[in-house]
């Protein structure tokens, strides 16, 4: 009998109808409690190869997922911060939830804590998790003929990941660690206040005078006695002659013949 496509604890309940078969010698029996549409299938596959006839046994209800499936999206970290973490997300009928061990930047451990799923479908989803562990990675295939289970394992296993990473920017480079401190060296004491416009000294540019030629003293007197007329120019103001000098309201007159006449004079009288 093949039937691997049947949930195997029903089938293996279904199974005892068929000792129920051959001893009757007839499909007419009653299907096993808690595996009725599997055991349906049984009679009338029985009846089918004895018979011939076809048998369309009604379908079981199909179930519906309690959630629309969605996968997480996740990228790899830098580096992983030690430590135990925990997280859920939605499974086939319910709410995942695991826990994740990091040791020295690895994942070491991943433990199923709680699931609402049917256990025939989170046993299968669970191969997930040797893979994600060889791989180092949440980024698997999920397993077929329980998708919404797998995906609900890797779904919390990304999330649980999530709080362990390390981003790249959390780490300062060693070359920026440098040049932001060479920056606060190189910074003026106070900052200006914003607003403010920052007075610039103005530049001064001294410019040396030409040096001008000056007529020397002797030419000019020279110049004086034989052209009294025309003095050469200059730009120095001429220095004062000795006749300048001397004051012209008093004019000096020799002591000594001003002395010999008043004698002279008391002398004839």
């Amino acid at each position: 009998m093949d039937a691997s496509h049947e949930t195997k604890q029903f089938l293996r309940r279904a199974k005892r109808l068929l000792t129920t078969v051959v001893e009757t010698q007839s499909w007419e029996v009653d299907t096993v409690s808690e595996a009725t549409y599997t055991s349906r299938g049984i009679l009338g596959a029985v009846q089918n190869a004895l018979t011939g006839e076809v048998v369309n046994n009604p379908l079981p209800p199909q179930p519906k997922p309690a959630a629309t499936l969605v996968v997480e999206e996740f990228t790899a970290p830098s580096i992983y911060l030690d430590g135990i973490y925990t997280a859920e997300a939605m499974g086939f009928e319910g709410q995942i939830t695991v826990q994740v061990t990091v040791a020295e930047d690895k994942i070491t451990d991943i433990t199923i804590l709680s699931a609402e799923d049917e256990e025939e479908y989170l046993s299968r989803a669970k191969q997930v998790i040797p893979a994600i562990l060889e791989g180092q990675s949440p980024n698997v295939d999920t397993v077929s003929g329980a998708t919404y289970s797998s995906t609900g394992i890797l779904n919390a296993v990304k999330l649980a990941l999530a709080k362990a990473a390390v981003a790249p920017a959390e780490k300062t480079a060693p070359e920026q660690t440098a040049s932001e401190e060479t920056a606060e060296e190189t910074a003026p004491s106070e900052a200006a206040e914003p607003g403010e416009t920052p007075v610039t000294a103005p530049t001064v540019e001294v410019v040396q005078p030409e040096e001008k030629s000056a007529v020397p003293v002797w030419l000019k007197e020279v110049w004086q006695q034989l052209f009294p007329a025309d003095a050469p120019a200059s730009s120095e103001p001429e220095p004062a002659s000795s006749e300048e000098v001397l004051p012209t309201s008093e004019p000096a007159l020799p002591p000594e013949e001003t002395g010999i006449e008043s004698e002279t004079e008391g002398a004839a009288e």
